[in-house]
């Protein structure tokens, strides 16, 4: 089986979503030492019972994110259909950190992930689609741009139309929250 293209991928995700994807992967390992152990407990040459191991299958971090994303993706906001990006519209979403946005205290991480990359193409796609109009009107108001200085109405007008934005990151946030490995089953 062929395997399919990768991009990588620059998103800020909330810290505790990093936390449990970290744990989560730390349990992983974990389960496959246990899991040695125990064939090791049961006859097996340790040798063969890592073999047997090495065979088996866990999620990687970028699987987890991957579902989680191709979930969030097919939810009626983010469907689509989508009018494919321009080769300059593309570019500026390939560029990390471009999206305006107050914290608001929410601690972020950055993390990189190596996505397959027809999914990198529809979640950049769907984040420009439906953020495209926000966009132009945050850029006609010059509230966006390097070393644009903003008055205390100008950051809250800039910050309530950034609410309406679907930066990839958000996107990659929402789908974890949603369907990740720690997802509330209760929606």
């Amino acid at each position: 089986m062929k395997e399919s293209q990768k991009t990588r991928i620059t998103v800020w995700i909330f810290a505790t979503q990093g936390g449990r994807l970290a744990k989560l992967a730390k349990q992983q390992r974990e389960e496959k030492k246990a899991t040695v152990k125990a064939l090791i407990a049961e006859g097996k040459k340790p040798r063969a019972a890592r073999i047997v191991v090495a065979g088996m299958s866990w999620p990687t971090l970028e699987e987890t994110v991957t579902d989680a994303v191709r979930l969030r993706l097919t939810e009626p906001d983010l469907a689509g259909p989508w009018r494919p990006l321009s080769k300059a519209e593309a570019a500026e979403l390939a560029l990390s950190g471009r999206w305006p946005g107050a914290s608001k205290g929410i601690s972020l991480v950055e993390r990189n992930y190596a996505l397959p990359s027809d999914l990198v193409v529809s979640l950049r796609t769907a984040s420009w689609r439906v953020s495209e109009k926000t966009l132009r009107e945050l850029d006609r108001r010059g509230l966006v741009g390097s070393g644009v200085k903003l008055t205390e109405e100008q950051r809250q007008q800039r910050d309530e139309l950034a609410e309406r934005l679907h930066s990839p990151g958000r996107i990659v946030r929402q789908g974890l929250a949603r369907f990740g490995p720690t997802a509330d089953p209760k929606g």
